[in-house]
C-alpha cells in the first residue's frame, strides 16, 4: 500500500512539474520591444542625400540636345537635296557603280554629336549609380 501511495506522488509531481516546464515554452503572448528606436516595424527615414548633378554636366546635355536636333534637321535637308540632284536614268552595267554619295557634313556631325550624347549618357548612368547605391546610405 505504502509503495502505491509513493508511486502517485511521483506520478502527480512529474505532471506538475512538467505542466510548469510546457507553459513556458509556448510563448503565446509574444510582443514585439517598442521600447526604443531599434524596431523592425518601422519606416526607413528619408534623408536628402545632397548629390546634385554636376553643371557642367547639365550644360554638356543641353548643349547636346541643342546642337543634335540642329544637326539631325541640317542631315535630313542634305538627303533630301543629295534625292533631288541625283541622276533620274538608270544604268544598266554588268559591274557596280564604283561611285559612291558623299556623306554630308551635317551627317557626319550628328554621327560625332551621338558618340558624344553616347559618352555623356553613360556618364549620367555612373553618377545615378553611385548616388543609389545603398552602401552609401546611412540608413
Amino acid at each position: 500500500m505504502h509503495a502505491i501511495k509513493s508511486i502517485s506522488w511521483v506520478v502527480g509531481l512529474s505532471v506538475v512539474v512538467g505542466g510548469l516546464i510546457v507553459t513556458p515554452v509556448k510563448a503565446e503572448s509574444s510582443f514585439s520591444d517598442i521600447t526604443g528606436t531599434n524596431i523592425w516595424n518601422n519606416t526607413a527615414p528619408i534623408f536628402d542625400g545632397g548629390s546634385s548633378l554636376d553643371p557642367t554636366l547639365i550644360d554638356n546635355v543641353t548643349r547636346i540636345n541643342r546642337e543634335s536636333e540642329a544637326a539631325f534637321n541640317a542631315c535630313n535637308d542634305a538627303i533630301a537635296q543629295a534625292e533631288q540632284n541625283s541622276p533620274t536614268t538608270r544604268r544598266f552595267a554588268r559591274q557596280p557603280s564604283t561611285e559612291a554619295a558623299a556623306v554630308p557634313a551635317a551627317c557626319r556631325q550628328l554621327e560625332a554629336l551621338r558618340t558624344e550624347a553616347d559618352n555623356l549618357r553613360a556618364a549620367l548612368q555612373e553618377a545615378e549609380r553611385s548616388s543609389s547605391n545603398a552602401a552609401f546610405g546611412t540608413w
